[in-house]
């Protein structure tokens, strides 16, 4: 299924409220066409409004509405953890694990510092070139 933002937005959410007490504002959301990046989180200072954080997520995969939760979970804990200042580098250090370790005990999620990207199938109306990329070096 292809999303747009506004559906992000939507899912961003219901999973801020179902998983982070709806303490995180809203980001920009932005529709990248990667095939080895499936979601980022960053932000960057702003004079005038303090920071704009922004998340993207990859339009390339035909995703699973589970395997999207899990990506767009996975961007959220990288927010969280930053909108906390608990890290600002946005790593996968231990605090990424711990976070994503209790989520997935708790609610049955499956975030991961990586994705297997054997995992996800392009979308079929994909660029050929970037498919033929895919079937190269990910399947």
């Amino acid at each position: 299924m292809v999303y747009c933002e506004s559906q992000l937005r939507l899912l961003f959410m219901q999973y801020n409220m179902d998983y982070f007490g709806s303490i995180l504002p809203m980001p920009i959301f932005k529709i990248r066409h990667s095939v080895n990046i499936l979601g980022y989180f960053s932000y960057r200072p702003d004079e005038m409004f303090g920071t704009t954080e922004t998340i993207e997520i990859s339009d390339f995969y035909d995703y699973k509405p589970n395997q999207l939760r899990d990506i767009l979970v996975h961007e959220m804990v990288h927010y969280y953890l930053y909108y906390i200042g608990e890290d600002s580098r946005l790593k996968h250090g231990k605090a990424f694990k711990k976070m994503a370790k209790q989520l997935n005990k708790t609610f049955g999620l499956h975030i991961t510092p990586t994705i297997d990207l054997t995992k996800y199938k392009p979308r079929p109306d994909a660029p050929y070139l970037k498919r033929l990329y895919f079937r190269l070096f990910f399947a």
